[in-house]
């Protein structure tokens, strides 16, 4: 999920996420309610630990925020 950012950046993301317990610490959540046109395709998802929340919603069009507690 980090790849479309710098490397200067991504990195800085692994070592905060890293120092709060790591990918083991990530939970996924799935809305399905947010399911836009019923066809079984989650359009909004939430990816969060202690430390870090990255949503997106992908209809009718992207919109992701990112926010990761140094």
């Amino acid at each position: 999920m980090l790849l479309p950012f710098r490397k200067t950046d991504d990195d800085e993301a692994i070592r905060y996420i890293k120092k709060s317990g790591g990918l083991n610490d990530l939970a996924m959540s799935f809305y399905k309610n947010l399911d836009i046109g019923n066809d079984g395709v989650w359009d909004v998802w939430k990816l969060e630990s202690p430390n870090m929340v990255w949503y997106f919603r992908g209809s009718p069009h992207v919109h992701v925020w990112v926010n990761i507690r140094a």
